[in-house]
């Protein structure tokens, strides 16, 4: 099989940025994959012939999989995007004399995406490697690692509520200690007189015992807290799980709804979306694409129901209408979606199903369970090829520049397999990128040399998600006790929801 190594794909990406970035401006960039000759009689060579098999396209599918299952992936493992990748591809349609003259004027161009990402252990993380790189669509890809950012504080706060009289234990030592001390402090600052010193010292002494008896608990749990095996009731309260729904004001309630409206909105778009606008007699929708540098998503407009003809003739906000809820407030979610879906292409994703231990079980009692793959990682995983192990097929292949369409060249016919595709992108020398941020705008910064700019002043939270953190961690010792008594008020919510246009 024939194969690129990753080191030669991420040199070549590097090179084509810094020539773009020299340039002056952003550029459409073609990237070499370098040279993919296998020497016969090469050690290398010869160690990979060993396992090479023929190529039977009825058993593709289950061979491109192979490896998913050897490696028996687990929630030890971690997701990490790598790359967005474009497939030209050849769509009659687009060919008839109704529709040639866009196609030809490059103002519809037949594609589809697709993401190239690591599944690593904890160990092989921080480098790149090529026996671990899979391919998936985009929109398998979006709809359930976005969704897993999303969805974070709502799946955290079902587990707080699974356990909420341990974590009501934990603020009861806290509170019996600091009684215990503030007596200790009185007595010695105002000389109690010995009857009443006795007194206080036994009522002292049984809340000391108390207090050692309720930091058992917390002793055997700190471990488990550290390894991320047993529910944090500080986290908790951060994210206010512990109010009840009859304390709940306003803000919060709206919140929780935002948040389960925006997954809803998020799968919705990576599916293709159909909108209210039309563009020379055509219905406009809205999909993911990668960007044009490939290293990040955008959301764009679209030609057709499939989303795989784009058109940079539109951009997505000023297609996109934005429905009225229950309510008939216009809810914004592009603006309250952007960080979660960001996030999915350059931070971290863990594939651990979210269990706790529980905090009274015997030590290593359960922990079985904490390896359990989650429905996130699962859902990417199970639609996803092996990078290294896709065949390498000379049936997909593209018959560029066909003699009666000269200016017409494509990756491949279709991309509807996976399979099919992995193996194209073996065989392709160049490609570059459909998306034109010039006409259809990108949501994200980028320095000199066309780097996404990360961090909270540019890419980050905004500033009142940062406020409000910085709000949460100061009130954080008055959240948990007040949580107890299941009666705790929220302040208002960021303004990204604001029963109109979102800020």
């Amino acid at each position: 099989m024939v194969q690129f190594t990753f080191l030669a794909l991420a040199t070549a990406v590097a090179t084509a940025t810094a020539t773009a970035a020299s340039a002056g401006g952003v550029a459409k960039k073609t990237i070499k994959l370098g040279d993919r000759n296998l020497r016969r009689g090469d050690p290398a060579t010869e160690a990979l012939l060993k396992k090479a098999t023929p190529y039977n396209k009825k058993t593709a599918e289950k061979a491109a999989r192979r490896r998913a299952n050897e490696n028996e992936i687990d929630g030890t493992y971690s997701i990490k995007f790598s790359e967005c990748m474009d497939i030209r591809t050849l769509d009659d349609e687009l060919l008839n004399e109704d529709m040639i003259e866009y196609a030809k004027a490059g103002q519809i161009v037949s594609e589809k995406s697709f993401v190239l990402f690591h599944v690593c252990g904890e160990e092989t993380c921080n480098y790149d490697a090529e026996d671990d790189l899979y391919v998936v669509d985009l929109g398998t890809y979006l709809a359930n690692i976005a969704s897993y950012y999303a969805n974070k504080r709502s799946d955290y706060c079902e587990q707080c509520e699974m356990y909420v009289d341990y974590c009501t234990a934990e603020v009861e030592e806290e509170v019996v200690e600091e009684a215990a001390a503030e007596e200790e402090v009185a007595a010695e600052e105002e000389g109690e007189p010995e009857g009443e010193g006795q007194a206080a010292e036994g009522e002292g002494e049984a809340a000391e015992g108390e207090a050692r008896k309720l930091k058992k608990i917390s002793r055997k749990a700190i471990n488990r807290i550290l390894s991320q095996q047993q529910i944090d009731c500080a986290q908790c309260a951060t994210y206010e799980c512990f109010v009840d729904e009859a304390a709940e004001d306003d803000a919060l309630q709206r919140k929780n709804e935002l948040d389960a409206q925006t997954v809803e909105w998020i799968t919705a778009i990576s599916q293709c979306q159909q909108t209210d606008k039309v563009w020379n007699g055509m219905n406009l929708y809205v999909g993911a694409n990668c960007d044009d540098y490939g290293d990040g998503v955008e959301l764009a407009v679209y030609a057709n129901e499939e989303c795989s003809w784009y058109t940079k003739e539109n951009s997505f906000e000023a297609t996109y209408t934005f429905e009225a809820d229950d309510e008939g407030n216009s809810v914004n979610y592009y603006t309250y979606a952007q960080e979660f879906i960001k996030s999915a292409f350059y931070e971290l994703t863990p594939c651990n199903q979210l269990v706790f231990a529980d905090p009274n079980a015997a030590e290593g009692e359960g922990q079985d369970d904490h390896n359990e793959i989650s429905d996130y990682c699962k859902g990417v995983i199970e639609n996803a090829v092996s990078f290294s192990d896709c065949a390498n097929d000379d049936e997909g292949s593209a018959d560029q520049n066909a003699d009666q369409y000269d200016w017409l060249t494509y990756d491949m016919k279709d991309a509807d397999n996976a399979d099919d595709v992995c193996a194209q992108l073996h065989k392709m020398d160049e490609y570059g990128h459909v998306y034109d941020s010039t006409t259809s705008g990108s949501w994200y910064k980028r320095d000199k040399t066309g780097n996404i700019i990360r961090g909270t002043s540019a890419q980050g939270l905004s500033g009142g998600a940062i406020a409000g953190i910085v709000l949460a961690v100061l009130a954080l010792v008055g959240a948990i006790v007040v949580a107890v008594k299941f009666s705790k008020k929220t302040k208002p919510i960021d303004t990204a929801y604001t029963g109109g246009a979102m800020s």
